[in-house]
């Protein structure tokens, strides 16, 4: 569905009916800013942090933009640098894979360890891809595995999340990511305004 932010500032507030209407003039008389100008302020980043957390299907998932050619070792695994910007991957294939990646590991994933050994890394019918940052801080996705004997590694499929456009008039949105997010504004409102104990509750609304 495609939504405004006009209509977003407007649903978050109906989320927060319970908010006394007496908080709006005071945040206006003393921080010169109203409830609408704090909850626009948080619409971008809460929406970043929902699309690092959502099921895919969800999202708006699409094609990474002009992926660049894998870094080929000579033990069959590889790297992609990536020098867009995106928020997370949703898959990758690579030319000579059985079936895609669609669950990325970390670092600090127990299976990262078992990549560095021939025999219980990932393969042509199970690969692995692992999505970090190297030390220029680009992100970056290690793949794991091609066989040794392949010459070139070709990049079929990479698809991600892309940041969400942080000046965007109107955001094209599932449902559930709508309601979320409206939920989740409410609850940094309130917060701002030392409702701990409500921005709880509208934070419970929110299970993706």
């Amino acid at each position: 569905m495609n939504i405004t932010r006009d209509e977003i500032i407007s649903r978050t507030k109906c989320c927060m009916e319970e908010l006394p209407p007496v908080w709006d003039g005071t945040l206006s008389q003393n921080e010169g800013v109203t409830i609408d100008r704090y909850i626009d302020a948080k619409i971008s980043e809460t929406l970043r942090a929902i699309a690092l957390i959502a099921p895919p299907h969800l999202l708006w998932v699409e094609a990474y933009p002009n992926p660049p050619e894998p870094q080929k070792r000579q033990d069959g695994s590889g790297r992609i640098t990536l020098d867009t910007e995106m928020l997370r991957p949703v898959s990758l294939l690579m030319e000579g894979w059985q079936r895609p990646v669609t669950q990325f590991i970390t670092i600090n994933d127990p299976r990262y360890e078992l990549q560095f050994n021939l025999f219980t890394r990932g393969g042509t019918a199970k690969p692995v891809a692992v999505w970090g940052t190297d030390s220029n801080g680009k992100q970056i996705i290690d793949y794991y595995s091609l066989p040794p004997s392949c010459k070139q590694h070709r990049i079929i499929e990479l698809t991600c999340i892309a940041p969400p456009d942080d000046d965007a008039t109107s955001y094209n949105l599932a449902p559930a990511i709508v309601d979320a997010l409206c939920y989740r504004c409410a609850a940094s409102v309130y917060d701002i305004i030392g409702n701990h104990s409500m921005a709880e509750v509208m934070l419970t609304h929110t299970t993706l």
